[in-house]
């Protein structure tokens, strides 16, 4: 398949501004916290797509719509509440994409700022941080999403968070839940999805956010192959479209 034929991916970084978050946690990885590179390492394989990556934190130009047949938003440090200058950007920008229909992947942080812009409540999590890989259960819709093909009931994924969409916000249909985090994962339409927990990542990335914080946290991450197959799901259904 030709580079011109291929679905073009687009990773969006939001992690936070250097300097607004520990980086030196990631020091031991080959990358650093190179997010986009992990994505490129763990999804580049995937025949039918080409990646690329934009730094909305540090100030790299978010895609048109006409550049882009697919996007994941990525996590952050951020909260929704902080009102950061590339959070402002990300809302200024997402109406297009959703007008273009272009599918979604919006990821932990990704996940709260979209709902928190359409009226739900965004809120710290109580009794302390969820974080762990724990089992979600799917509702009826979640089951027969095409973004959870292959996954059952009781999947297990990374979840890194100190806050949590509290309620499932207009125009967005629930997924999964899971303990403590009641909207775990939503469809918002025209194959646009969002995910408290990180799929894109692995136990050992999602771990390490705790290793100098709460390093008592990082024995909640066990290995789970439940994320790369959601990830998978959603980028052939780009392929696919």
């Amino acid at each position: 398949m030709t580079t011109e034929k291929m679905k073009r991916i687009f990773f969006i970084e939001m992690m936070g501004v250097r300097g607004s978050y520990d980086a030196s946690v990631y020091d031991h990885f080959d990358d650093k916290d190179d997010e986009g590179r992990w994505f490129v390492k763990r999804y580049g394989h995937v025949a039918g797509i080409s990646i690329n990556t934009r730094n909305v934190c540090a100030g790299e130009a978010l895609p048109i719509p006409d550049e882009v047949d697919g996007l994941v938003l990525a996590g952050s440090y951020n909260s929704v509440h902080d009102k950061t200058d590339w959070q402002r950007a990300i809302l200024r920008w997402l109406p297009a994409m959703r007008e273009h229909k272009t599918p979604i992947l919006a990821i932990c942080g990704s996940h709260q700022l979209i709902s928190h812009s359409v009226g739900a409540r965004v809120e710290h999590v109580e009794q302390g941080p969820y974080a762990g890989t724990f089992p979600v259960a799917l509702t009826d819709a979640g089951r027969s999403s095409p973004v959870m093909n292959n996954i059952p009931d009781g999947a297990k994924f990374h979840f890194a968070n100190s806050e949590y969409v509290l309620d499932v916000p207009a125009g967005g249909t629930l997924l999964a839940s899971s303990g403590r985090v009641p909207v775990a994962a939503l469809d918002f339409g025209h194959h646009c999805y969002a995910t408290q927990f990180h799929p894109e990542g692995t136990h050992e990335t999602l771990g390490t956010v705790w290793r100098h914080k709460a390093p008592e946290l990082m024995d909640r991450y066990v290995e789970s192959r439940a994320g790369d197959q959601l990830v998978e799901n959603f980028l052939r259904l780009v392929i696919d479209l």
